[in-house]
């Protein structure tokens, strides 16, 4: 059954200040815990930046212009991810118009991976050959 109850005018004054009162609390918890999020945002955005910058694989291949086979770049780029998830730090993505949709990887990922492929593979007539 459907019944309203009668209030009188300083009864719904006060009934609509508590709910406001409700409200304005609520709302001053959310604005906290946005701001502790926020800044939790920005620690996990310089602990995965840096002082470094981001980039896809190939594209740090080429400005570095590294000895690496395109064929392994994917194999590489796999390699990264785990990396990066290893230590925690955010895989993100960019999307290419000539590749589609890539991961981005801080640039230190990238050098020590990359350093590593390099220092374990070795030149032999002018190709990379990896050893046996």
């Amino acid at each position: 059954m459907n019944q309203t109850v009668k209030m009188s005018q300083a009864e719904l004054i006060f009934q609509l200040a508590k709910t406001n009162v409700e409200q304005e609390n609520r709302l001053k918890s959310t604005e906290m815990r946005l701001s502790v999020l926020e800044e939790e945002v920005k620690k996990l955005s310089k602990k995965a930046v840096g002082e470094y910058g981001c980039s896809t694989m190939s594209a740090y291949v080429q400005r570095h212009k590294l000895p690496i086979y395109v064929s392994d770049i994917a194999k590489l780029g796999n390699d990264a991810t785990r990396l990066c998830r290893k230590r925690g730090y955010p895989v993100n993505k960019v999307n290419i118009d000539r590749f589609g949709v890539v991961n981005v990887y801080p640039d230190f990922i990238l050098q020590e991976l990359l350093d590593d492929y390099i220092r374990t593979t070795r030149r032999i007539n002018g190709a990379i050959m990896k050893p046996i």
